[in-house]
């Protein structure tokens, strides 16, 4: 995520025009320099007026974007299309959001190459309006998310311009800028070696949930003793990456190294993608009313398949599951769920395991309100130093301009239900804040402090040994120690046999690169694979 954009100065706030719509700005200048002309100093007040008036019309030019969709482009598409921008014209634009540049979005419905759309001051904006921007040269492109079934615009059957459009705007006047959307993005390739193969496994039980094939994916990483053993097999440690991570992770040496493959005993490492075909964000292999059975289908489709077609080894005591942030959760989640597979888990700054400090915010105070503390202080988001970076309130406006597939509404569909609009239920009223106590009623069953302490007993047998492992750092920047450290609480009142611990100095991203992290926890899986 990234930080919340600058509010514009007050003299950019009112646009002179919008297409369609009369012009209130003229309705005003006549009140307001008969306001003046009753001014004691009239020939002050018209001179005064005049520079007003001359100030406005050259604070704002007209600013239209036509985007068309390229002949080579043979079908309609039905999607959200974006328009970037920026003022670093020696760069050009990014092909992801930057919030500090103006940016613009709006819906378009079977769209082909015969058509041409408009993006003016009729579309959405984030924040500036295009009549807005200020005078200067500036480089755009244009997205459309089409694909209906992934998070996020830059994925397979996308289309984008490759050309970055340099164009200015004038003190005063009219800038058109043509933007021709000529590429469509492919499916990334899967370079496959001896050592990493690609798995793509069709699950009989998400497509019976979703009335469609559905398709689990994983990049297998296997070790260097797999072929000079090729009769033995293999302990697997199933990884669930955080936001933005996914089966590719396998390819990335840095993904692998951050995670430990190759220390310790030899191990099968399975990366897995916690956000294949989902638009409302990541599925992360937890059970859900909205996404479906993600964590039946890992344990009872995608685990038999790697043990049969890989060597897996079978035991409880060889099969461990490890994770980041939004994977972190899963990774906490499926060993309560499903004690008798994992003989180990390790949650590493998990999404909230506690709902009661739900990002700095207790979901089960009255009157919750996901923008103001109790006191009425703004609530920051992303602690970095001590300082916050930005708002709640700037990342859920910045999540609402992206569309579908944000962080907030991944969760709302992970522990939530579909509303009368087709959407999971929203936990919170964008505009207020104020949190619906109705859906978080529904989450309660997801809350895994509450889950453990009434839990616990039922579970006790199957989950002793210590299997079950927790961390966040003390410096997390999106408060998820606070998290964890009510988790723990709850644990330990529970009588659980859990290691749940603060890591002293280390942040949202550095608990794994902690002095002995690594090595503590592959030694412990060691010894139960030793077992």
């Amino acid at each position: 995520m990234t930080p919340g954009s600058i509010p514009a100065p007050f003299y950019l706030l009112p646009p002179i025009r919008l297409k369609g719509q009369k012009n209130n700005f003229m309705k005003t200048v006549p009140s307001l320099l008969l306001t003046l002309n009753q001014n004691r100093c009239m020939k002050r007040s018209l001179l005064f007026s005049g520079i007003f008036l001359c100030f406005c019309f050259s604070a704002f030019a007209q600013v239209q974007f036509r985007v068309h969709l390229d002949s080579s482009i043979k079908r309609s598409l039905t999607g959200r299309l974006f328009v970037y921008t920026t003022t670093d014209t020696a760069r050009g634009v990014p092909d992801q959001p930057d919030y500090r540049q103006p940016m613009f979005a709006l819906n378009v419905s079977n769209w082909n190459s015969n058509n041409v759309v408009e993006v003016d001051n009729n579309a959405e904006a984030f924040s500036l309006k295009p009549s807005q921007m200020k005078p200067g040269y500036y480089k755009t492109i244009g997205i459309i998310d089409a694909n209906h079934e992934e998070r996020g615009s830059f994925n397979p059957g996308n289309v984008y311009s490759t050309r970055n459009v340099l164009f200015h705007v004038p003190q005063e006047g009219q800038t058109v800028v043509d933007i021709y959307l000529n590429k469509e993005i492919p499916e990334r390739p899967f370079p496959e070696s001896d050592s990493i193969k690609l798995v793509q496994l069709k699950s009989d039980l998400l497509s019976r949930f979703h009335k469609k094939d559905v398709v689990m994916k994983a990049g297998v990483v296997l070790p260097k003793a797999y072929f000079e053993k090729p009769g033995e097999k293999f302990p697997v440690v199933y990884v669930i990456p955080g936001w933005g991570g996914s089966h590719y992770n396998a390819l990335a040496q840095r993904s692998r190294t951050g995670y430990g493959v190759g220390m310790g005993l030899p191990k099968i490492f399975v990366f897995l993608n916690p956000e294949t075909q989902t638009p409302w964000g990541l599925h992360a292999f937890v059970d859900s009313r909205v996404n479906g059975p993600w964590g039946k289908a890992l344990v009872e489709e995608m685990i038999p398949y790697i043990r049969e077609h890989f060597r897996g080894a079978t035991e409880t005591n060889k099969t461990f599951v490890i994770g980041q942030s939004s994977g972190g959760y899963p990774s906490l989640w499926l060993p309560l769920h499903y004690p008798k597979v994992f003989g180990g888990s390790w949650a590493v700054s998990p999404d909230p395991v506690d709902f009661s400090a739900f990002t700095g915010v207790n979901l089960y105070q009255k009157n919750a309100n996901f923008y103001r503390a109790p006191n009425g202080d703004t609530l920051g988001f992303f602690l970095q130093n001590g300082k916050y970076q930005s708002t709640m309130y700037d990342e859920v406006k910045q999540e609402q301009f992206q569309g579908d597939g944000g962080q907030l509404q991944s969760f709302e569909a992970e522990f939530g239900s579909l509303g009368k609009n087709g959407k999971p239920k929203q936990l919170f009223d964008r505009a207020t804040g104020n949190v619906n106590p109705d859906v978080v009623k529904e989450w309660k069953a997801y809350d895994l402090g509450m889950f453990i302490e009434k839990n616990w007993n039922r579970l006790a047998q199957e989950l002793k040994g210590n299997k079950i492992h927790v961390f966040a750092g003390s410096e997390d920047n999106f408060l998820l120690n606070k998290a964890v450290e009510a988790f723990a609480e709850k644990a330990k009142k529970a009588g659980a046999d859990v290691t749940a611990e603060i890591v002293p100095g280390a942040n949202h991203f550095t608990v794994w690169s902690s002095p002995g992290f690594l090595e503590r926890m592959h030694g412990d899986m060691d010894k139960k694979i030793s077992q």
